[in-house]
């Protein structure tokens, strides 16, 4: 964080500090409920606020319109689906809480190379980046199949698709942007689904 200056700093931290207040909001859920997912929520967006605040400048960084991709590709996931009956609960809150052990393990396996949007922070081929080139879109993607699951709807289900497709166009921006990525790529095949892309 101390090597960051002027306005990349203020922004992370303003960002940062942002990600800490809606950390708070699942643990005022795990406080209330005890709820296993909340409680995973809450340790998934601390994680991410402490990573954005320590992240490593931007070496390289896409255009503008790119971290508006980016933010509709993190928030509108959040934002638009909304609770319905008649889903597996069982299955879908399974299918969460393995999802947020990913998040949280790539979120991890990214340390400081952490953003939004696209940018140079550094490669990272370690950890679950040693076997998946995007495990962190993987598990958030998996983790929104678990949402609806327990919530089937027509509304959830294209937020489903289009967040996704988002998340694609984010990788494919993402990954023209990282030095020495070719090399990685030749190196670790798949992207979102091994033996599938």
């Amino acid at each position: 964080m101390f090597n960051k200056r002027g306005r990349e700093l203020v922004l992370d931290l303003v960002v940062g500090i942002a990600w800490m207040f809606y950390a708070g909001i699942y643990l005022h859920g795990v406080l209330r409920t005890g709820r296993v997912i909340d409680l995973g929520l809450l340790m998934f967006f601390t994680l991410v606020a402490v990573l954005f605040l320590r992240r490593s400048p931007a070496q390289r960084s896409g255009a503008s319109w790119e971290l508006l991709l980016a933010l509709s590709g993190t928030f509108l996931p959040v934002v638009v689906p909304r609770p319905a009956s008649g889903g597996l609960r069982w299955l879908g809150e399974s299918i969460q809480i393995l999802s947020l052990v990913g998040m949280v393990a790539a979120l991890t396996s990214l340390g400081r190379s952490f953003g939004i949007a696209p940018a140079d922070r550094g490669l990272r081929t370690t950890g679950l980046y040693r076997w998946l080139r995007h495990p962190l879109y993987a598990a958030e993607i998996s983790f929104f199949i678990g949402y609806l699951v327990v919530n089937p709807s027509w509304r959830n289900v294209i937020a489903l698709i289009l967040s996704s497709a988002i998340q694609i166009l984010r990788i494919m921006r993402e990954e023209r942007i990282l030095a020495g990525y070719a090399t990685y790529a030749l190196q670790v095949r798949w992207r979102l689904i091994p033996f599938v892309w």
